[in-house]
């Protein structure tokens, strides 16, 4: 049998301590003596778990004879639960020797678990659940070197369930704008110049950023004020722990975000030579979690409560169902696919664009949709006539030109905005011109006020390094508009 069909799912309400037992026999018939038992019950949950309780305080506390107070606790300290001492103390001007309990470790563990995490310090709930986990750690460790089991598996289990737990604490806002695409985790690093044939190059990573156009698109609406769910997949690790906060400190809607355990979440490494050019190379493994693999991975009512969906990097075969979907809806629908899908010719992704209202791509993009479509497309006309009306070419900080059907207009970027905002670092740029388009679509704007929006959004985000931390707000947008 399986690991994955060995486990149980237990219900939300259990204890949250896990509670170990002594090894030795004696000790553990004991524990279970006084745990049997109301005058040992009693005595647990009146013990200070911080400081000493003393013996007369007890015994005046507890509805329980001396006799018998004092016999569990003598019981308690031959389990361990409790150590013991004597300390001098001044009663009614005479000084006397007095006797106090301490909880052991173990003493602590099941007093914790007779208590409320609310009645507990956050010190020693903190100080307790690292010993328990470093118990449990410790056994776990033994158990997989004497059954040769995978440790990995553990490493995963605790992820994927950290991940859920921050899901499920998330906010389910109603979105406005759906959004499909990937979560990538943003390498920086530096490199004097690119290695020869089976020459070694150093590469010094020196920033970490959550990434990914699919990602980037939905933290910049949301930053702008625009309800939005992103719908994605991303891997049980470590890079999978700083997109989901990244997401949750902007107020993604994750409710159709799924983790997958024994996937890796995808990561990028973007490299700037010693002349500030700058390469993007997305690190891949056979078992990454890229984007949704199958229509029934979707939650669709999301797509119905939102005004606009947006499709990224997402899966040619599943893109295409998400356009019908969408399109048969009345939604509009958005597509910008990124240049490793443009690569795969028009043959292939005709079924989606064939369901798109809007469809964007930068200058690199349409030179390889050309290259590599067998049908041929020299002119946006030619795409045009596979479904998509309105088409965004984004050229940089040369601007952009949008074809509405027949009409055709450029937009270079103001010489002001170009002046003011020198360029630190272009990742996301596009990702932040298109959420701003959105969000200006979203208020009735037309595609010239959209698109004069998108360019100061675009340039704020070029002015500062990393994609998801130079998103501009609003306010910001706003402010440089005019």
């Amino acid at each position: 049998m399986s690991w994955k069909g060995m486990e149980m799912e237990l219900e939300r309400d259990v204890w949250p301590y896990v509670l170990p037992f002594p090894v030795d026999v004696k000790k553990r018939r004991l524990v279970w003596k006084i745990l049997q038992s109301k005058v040992g019950m009693g005595i647990l949950a009146r013990l200070n778990v911080e400081k000493p309780t003393y013996q007369k305080e007890l015994i005046k506390r507890l509805p329980y004879s001396n006799k018998s107070i004092i016999e569990y606790l003598k019981l308690m300290v031959s389990a361990k639960i409790v150590e013991q001492g004597m300390e001098k103390a001044k009663i009614r001007e005479r000084n006397v020797w007095v006797k106090w309990y301490k909880p052991t470790k173990l003493g602590r563990w099941l007093i914790l678990f007779l208590k409320s995490p609310r009645e507990i310090s956050e010190e020693t709930l903190k100080e307790t659940v690292e010993e328990l986990f470093q118990i449990y750690s410790a056994n776990i460790v033994e158990f997989c070197q004497k059954y040769d089991l995978d440790i990995e598996y553990f490493h995963q289990v605790l992820d994927e369930k950290f991940l859920e737990e921050w899901k499920r604490e998330t906010p389910e806002i109603k979105p406005e704008v759906a959004v499909f695409g990937s979560a990538s985790l943003d390498l920086y690093g530096s490199i004097e110049r690119l290695p020869k044939p089976d020459e070694t190059a150093y590469i010094e990573i020196s920033d970490v950023y959550p990434g990914g156009m699919g990602a980037n698109v939905a933290v910049a609406l949301s930053r702008l004020g625009v309800p939005v769910a992103f719908i994605t997949k991303i891997g049980a690790d470590h890079a999978g722990r700083l997109l989901l906060e990244n997401f949750r400190r902007n107020k993604v809607n994750l409710s159709n975000l799924k983790i997958e355990r024994g996937k890796t979440s995808l990561q990028t490494l973007i490299l700037f030579d010693s002349e500030g050019k700058r390469r993007i190379m997305v690190l891949g493994r056979p078992n990454t979690a890229i984007s949704i693999t199958s229509p029934e991975e979707i939650d669709w009512k999301l797509l119905k409560y939102s005004k606009i969906v947006y499709i990224g990097e997402t899966f040619v075969e599943v893109a295409s169902t998400i356009a019908d979907f969408a399109k048969n809806l009345g939604k509009i629908v958005i597509y910008r696919p990124g240049v490793p899908y443009l690569k795969l010719g028009i043959e292939r992704i005709k079924e989606v664009i064939e369901h798109t209202e809007i469809f964007i791509l930068n200058e690199i993009g349409w030179a390889e949709l050309k290259k590599n479509s067998k049908e041929k497309i020299s002119s946006i006309a030619d795409l045009q006539r596979h479904g998509p009306q309105t088409i965004i070419l984004t050229k940089g900080m040369l601007g952009c030109e949008i074809w509405d059907g027949e009409k055709h207009k450029i937009y270079p970027v103001p010489k002001k905005l170009i002046k003011k905002f020198k360029i630190v670092d272009a990742t996301g740029a596009g990702d932040s011109f298109s959420a701003a388009f959105i969000k200006k679509l979203l208020e009735g704007g037309s595609f010239e006020e959209a698109v004069r929006f998108a360019q100061v959004a675009a340039c704020i985000t070029c002015s500062r390094f990393g994609a998801s931390p130079a998103f501009p707000t609003l306010e910001e947008i706003v402010e440089n508009l005019s």
